[in-house]
């Protein structure tokens, strides 16, 4: 019996390993996996949701709840993986989310997962700066792939839109408008009516066009960002050189004059009556001034100079013609006068240079023009000497005038018979037999205009007849009758006095 026992348990040792090894293993299930991608974004963001290790439910019907509720639903494949998207509502709201898989009773499958929707806001960078200043816009929480517009100080025209990407981000750069010194609004709307705004600084700026310059020069000064209606001073180097009014917009442009200072570099200062300040650098170099600056023929101008190389000559050049020269001082200055040459009406380049420095400047001759001639001899359809006398009204002009003088057979001066340019008197008188003598229904027309020292034309005086007195007139067939008679005379006195010679010199 004791034998039989120790047998027996022997032999459950040994079988009970082998039907071990016999009998098939009941296989392991891995735990469901539930990913999201991607993990956070704004409403309309498409999420997709994959399932993995989900063998053990093949054939099944599982659900996809968004925060309890329910988005969408698919039967689980053999591979135990599904994939699902979907698109995060419209009236969902910033914050947490979670999305679950869950089977046909209601069970869990797989652990929650977390989504994180995005609020809408924006960020500016910089946050301040002056009109111009390319401002980046970055936003976030907007509907996923639709258009961003936006808005600049509250206005209801768009500076501009930019689509968002797929979880609702956008970029976009903004360059400041013309606006008032202060804080105004940039704000951004989505699709669904969205709005979000952050604050930008304007802050007050000037320019100076151009930016070098000298003595006597015009230059442009300008300013955005200022106090809007309120007068601005504009000065250099504490010499106020102009006043200026801003616009609704805080913005001003105004010329000023380049006042009489040594070459150097220096700020323009721009202050509003509120006391806000812009400033711009100016430099200064070799200069000049002239006076006056328009005129006439012989118009005497002076020349000042500043900051020209010393004991060089400098030369003045008018349409260049050299017109006067001068040594600058120890100092670099110099003053030297010219009268204006003749030179059509218009602008006239000046040039003043020492060899190193060349300064242009520009002179405007007057294009007035002078008045017209009153005639006075002859008188209107009179009959004239062969040798005329015409006499005219001086006519009085600053840059000096000379005279046209025309003789025309028609009324409309289109058979010009005389011409005499360059008049300097206001008479003249016709050589003797330069005009063929005429009656009284076929006279001649004169007339006379006033051209000034600047080639301003005047108009011209209203034409009057005259004719010319003939002693003996002849018909043209006599006198062409009596030149052939002439000749033929001529030829027979000729041929007389040559046969009257021969026969006295007979031996």
């Amino acid at each position: 019996m004791k034998y039989g026992k120790i047998l027996r348990k022997l032999a459950i040792v040994v079988i009970l390993p082998l039907l071990l090894v016999l009998i098939p293993a009941a296989p392991a299930w891995a735990a469901p996996v539930v990913t999201l991608s991607p993990t956070s974004g704004a409403v309309g963001t498409e999420v997709t949701v994959t399932g993995t290790n989900f063998e053990s439910y093949a054939g099944d019907y599982v659900s996809v709840f968004f925060d309890k509720t329910e988005i969408d639903g698919t039967i689980i494949p053999d591979n135990g993986t599904f994939t699902l998207s979907f698109r995060i509502p419209d009236d969902t709201k910033p914050g947490r989310a979670y999305i679950t898989v869950e089977d046909e009773y209601g069970n869990r499958l797989g652990e929650k997962r977390p989504f994180i929707i995005e609020g809408m806001e924006i960020e500016l960078y910089p946050m301040d700066g002056a009109v111009g200043t390319i401002v980046a816009i970055t936003g976030k929480g907007f509907y996923a792939d639709e258009r961003v517009t936006f808005y600049y100080n509250g206005t209801k025209t768009s500076v501009g839109s930019e689509m968002a990407n797929s979880v609702g981000e956008v970029t976009y750069h903004l360059t400041v408008p013309e606006s008032a010194v202060g804080v105004h609004g940039i704000s951004a709307q989505d699709t669904l009516g969205s709005l979000t705004a952050a604050d930008f600084k304007v802050t007050p700026s000037a320019t100076v066009d151009p930016a070098l310059g000298a003595m006597g020069d015009r230059v442009t000064v300008s300013g955005t960002g200022f106090k809007d209606r309120v007068y601005v001073t504009i000065s250099l180097d504490n010499i106020e050189l102009a006043k200026d009014k801003t616009d609704k917009l805080g913005s001003f442009e105004t010329i000023c004059n380049v006042p009489v200072m040594k070459p150097d570099t220096y700020e323009i200062e721009v202050e509003d009556d509120v006391g806000n300040i812009a400033k711009a650098e100016f430099i200064i170099g070799a200069g000049v001034s002239l006076s006056p600056i328009t005129g006439n023929v012989g118009t005497p101008v002076i020349v000042n100079g500043t900051g020209f190389t010393a004991g060089e000559t400098v030369t003045v050049t008018y349409d260049n013609q050299e017109v006067a020269t001068a040594v600058p001082n120890g100092n670099g200055t110099f003053s030297v006068i010219f009268n204006v040459p003749a030179s059509i009406r218009g602008n006239h380049p000046i040039t003043i240079t020492d060899g190193v420095n060349i300064i242009k400047r520009t002179f405007t001759m007057e294009s007035e023009a002078p008045p017209v001639p009153k005639l006075s001899l002859p008188e209107e359809a009179v009959e004239a000497e062969g040798k005329v006398y015409f006499d005219w009204e001086e006519v009085e002009d600053p840059s000096g005038v000379t005279y046209t003088l025309q003789v025309a057979a028609d009324e409309d001066f289109a058979d010009i018979e005389l011409e005499e340019e360059e008049l300097t008197d206001s008479e003249f008188t016709l050589p003797e037999e330069t005009l063929v003598p005429t009656k009284k229904d076929a006279p001649y027309y004169w007339r006379v205009k006033a051209i000034d020292g600047a080639s301003n034309e005047g108009e011209w005086s209203t034409p009057r007849s005259f004719h010319i007195k003939a002693s003996f007139l002849l018909p043209k067939g006599a006198i062409y009758a009596l030149i052939v008679l002439g000749f033929l005379g001529l030829a027979f006195l000729t041929f007389w006095l040559g046969r009257r010679t021969a026969y006295y010199r007979r031996p």
